[in-house]
């Protein structure tokens, strides 16, 4: 049965086992099976193929597209360049018109006022160091602007200027008005000796006496060379934010609060003497405590305070060299000295002589006693006007506490008597995230969600400057150098700028991008060192960054 001649019919299913064409063998023979697999192959070969070439026109797409974006990016970047330079052109043109106008008025001379051409612009929101204009490009400029006259005459900007300052933006000279006939109309300007009295820059006491205000001291001030401020060092600690960030008083210590509910302490001695930077610095100690984000911090000789939106306000003690910078999770700081609670956030906290103060979200100014004992209730509340305070300083006296508000305007009250002594107008009416004192003047700068910042003078009872457009998107912070002139902004359009308070000029435009973007924040606080030359700033990528002055 074995041997079957050809003409015998093919095995039946059973002859062959039976069961195999049942559990997926193919039919027919290996030929069959074969061209089905080569078939197949084919198939998957020319998808991979057509994947292939998709592949191929996507990325050259791409490639296209970055180019074209590099290409934008040039453009834009010579635009900003030209934009930069024909501002301060503009700028200097006006400081030195007015600056020989004023000149010709004292000293009594005749001058057609045509011959001064009207000059109006607003200021843009970018801005060109000064070394870019030179003497001999301010004389071109200026001997362009005198061409209407007869008789040209260069006029050199004053050495030391006097009087009411020239603001950078928003300078308009009028041109003298025509008769009838088209002629010029020429005005005598006579030397006129001013009158304290009619000086607005000029204060009474009760008794009579003229108080020069704040703002006349500080035009009169003259420093040396300012700082140049060099990045050194990176501090990556914090697991979220940055919201603040505070120099003890005289020790190079560096407080920050970040929005992962703690408050670090740094030490910036070897950054000091060594002028190296340290890759992977630790803090010295995490102060633990709050069950929300650190929204404020100060720094004493003998206190860190820290302040946050659990509505709560913590004193520590700095610690010990033998201490462990690491505590058990859960638990506060060893060195938490005292704890005041309040209903609602705390948006910024200042201290001053033995006194703690809090500005809260329910309207008022708390002020609390620094020592260790138990206080259920403040000792004092400033309670606000109007809006919601935002930030809250102490006047370089000491006798009075500055505070601003969402609506825009600062309120002076006597830290005594805890009443108000005089509510200034902000010209902007926008919110002010921060209010800073001079260092020595009765003076106090507001950051403006608008992209500007205000100079407030308390002896005169109002906003004595302004400077529009100081970044392209809200200052968050600012930061006054102990020499009283420079001063630091921070904003979120991720710059920090450095100004001259005489003149709200910009001296240095650091290098932007400072710190990364996190949603639509930035930057969110700068502050100085009172004697070392350090600069620290604070972010929304968590970062702690610090500038040593050479």
């Amino acid at each position: 049965n074995r041997l079957r001649s050809p003409s015998s019919p093919p095995p039946t299913m059973a002859e062959n086992g039976g069961v195999g064409y049942m559990f997926g063998a193919p039919p027919g023979n290996v030929k069959d099976a074969i061209d089905t697999i080569l078939v197949a192959w084919k198939k998957v070969d020319d998808e991979r193929v057509n994947w292939s070439l998709e592949k191929a026109q996507l990325e050259s797409k791409v490639k296209a597209l970055q180019d074209s974006i590099e290409m934008h990016k040039k453009v834009e970047k010579e635009l900003v360049q030209k934009i930069k330079f024909l501002e301060n052109s503009l700028t200097k043109k006006s400081s030195n018109v007015l600056s020989g106008q004023e000149n010709l008025r004292r000293n009594g001379r005749s001058i057609d006022l045509k011959t001064f051409r009207k000059a109006k612009w607003r200021t843009l929101p970018t801005y060109l160091p000064k070394a870019r204009m030179t003497a001999e490009s301010v004389r071109e400029i200026m001997a362009d602007l005198m061409s209407s006259s007869k008789d040209k005459i260069i006029l050199e900007p004053s050495v030391k200027k006097t009087g009411i300052p020239i603001a950078a933006d928003d300078t308009v000279i009028q041109e003298v008005d025509e008769d009838d006939n088209g002629t010029n109309l020429d005005i005598k300007i006579e030397n006129e000796v001013q009158d304290p009295a009619n000086n607005k820059e000029s204060i009474k006491d009760q008794g009579g006496a003229v108080i020069t205000s704040g703002y006349t001291k500080l035009r009169e001030l003259e420093t040396k060379s300012q700082h140049k401020w060099k990045g050194m060092s990176h501090l990556r600690s914090h697991l979220d934010g940055v919201r603040s960030v505070s120099f003890h008083p005289k020790l190079p210590l560096l407080v920050s609060g970040a929005e992962d509910g703690t408050a670090k302490l740094w030490d910036m001695e070897k950054l000091i003497k060594k002028k190296k930077a340290s890759k992977k610095q630790e803090p010295v100690y995490t102060f633990r405590g709050h069950q929300g984000m650190v929204t404020s911090t100060a720094a004493t000789e003998k206190l860190v305070v820290s302040a946050g939106v659990d509505g709560k306000v913590f004193l520590y003690g700095y610690p010990t060299k033998k201490q462990t910078q690491y505590t058990p999770y859960g638990t506060m700081s060893p060195f938490t000295l005292n704890c005041f609670e309040h209903n609602e956030a705390v948006w910024s906290v200042c201290t001053g002589g033995k006194l703690v103060f809090a500005a809260c979200a329910d309207g008022s100014v708390t002020a609390w006693e620094a020592n260790f004992d138990a206080q259920k209730k403040y000792k004092s509340v400033y309670a606000a006007a109007s809006s919601i305070p935002t930030s809250v300083t102490m006047s370089p006296t000491g006798s009075q506490l500055y505070v601003s508000h969402v609506s825009g305007e600062v309120i002076v009250y006597d830290i005594e008597t805890a009443k108000a002594v005089s509510v200034l107008e902000s010209r902007s009416k926008a919110h002010a995230m921060q209010i800073v004192s001079h260092p020595f003047l009765e003076l106090a700068v507001t950051a403006n969600v608008d992209g500007s910042y205000q100079l407030f003078d308390s002896a005169a009872g109002k906003c004595v400057d302004m400077k529009q457009n100081a970044h392209t998107d809200a200052v968050t912070s600012v930061s006054i150098d102990t020499n009283g002139v420079a001063m630091a902004s921070a904003s979120h359009d991720q710059s920090i700028r450095v100004w001259d308070l005489r003149n709200l000029g910009i001296t240095i435009d650091m290098d932007p991008n400072q710190h990364r973007k996190k949603y639509d924040e930035a930057i969110h606080c700068v502050a100085h060192h009172r004697q070392s030359p350090l600069l620290a700033s604070g972010g929304a990528d968590s970062v702690v960054k610090v500038f040593l002055g050479e």
